[in-house]
């Protein structure tokens, strides 16, 4: 064991590099910048990447502030605002997935795939889980809800829903 560490103590590399350095050679300097160009790039490589830091700082989010003294028809007309912009945000993301799914349906009936009855059963799923959706959004509605109280309805809804 005594002669393994003699073999590998940072004085006996010292002395082995002295030697060879002082040694005659043709070869000694450009293997000498060679040994060291390719240590170098290690080392670049390594500082250059991504490592284990710290963690990124959180990203601050800040929400509006409202007025204390707002009324009650002023905080329903912002719920009912609110809702809108989420339909229609709702909306057009269905519209790009409906779109993404013509152009699968496209491409599965160019492979001779039956495309028209997995799109009618990929419906049917999609009504499925609307309705259960529906359905859990009551339950919550009956639960949280005061007795004798109506959820607030978007007034330009309703009136589209009625035509």
């Amino acid at each position: 064991m005594k002669g393994f560490f003699r073999n590998v103590s940072p004085r006996r590399a010292v002395l082995d590099l002295w030697q060879v350095l002082g040694a005659p050679s043709e070869f000694r300097w450009p293997a000498l910048a060679l040994a060291a160009m390719v240590t170098g790039s290690i080392f670049w490589i390594m500082i250059h990447q991504e490592g284990r830091a710290l963690p990124p700082p959180p990203k601050i989010i800040y929400f509006e502030s409202w007025r204390a003294d707002r009324s009650d028809k002023d905080i329903i007309a912002g719920n009912i605002e609110a809702a809108r912009k989420a339909k229609a945000e709702a909306a057009e993301e269905e519209r790009r997935a409906e779109d993404i799914r013509q152009m699968y349906k496209a491409v599965g009936a160019a492979t001779g795939l039956d495309t028209n009855t997995m799109y009618k059963q990929g419906n049917v799923e999609r009504d499925a889980e609307a309705k259960a959706q529906a359905a859990h959004d009551k339950a919550l509605l009956d639960r949280f809800l005061e007795k004798g109280t109506k959820p607030v309805v978007d007034p330009q809804a309703a009136a589209s829903a009625e035509n």
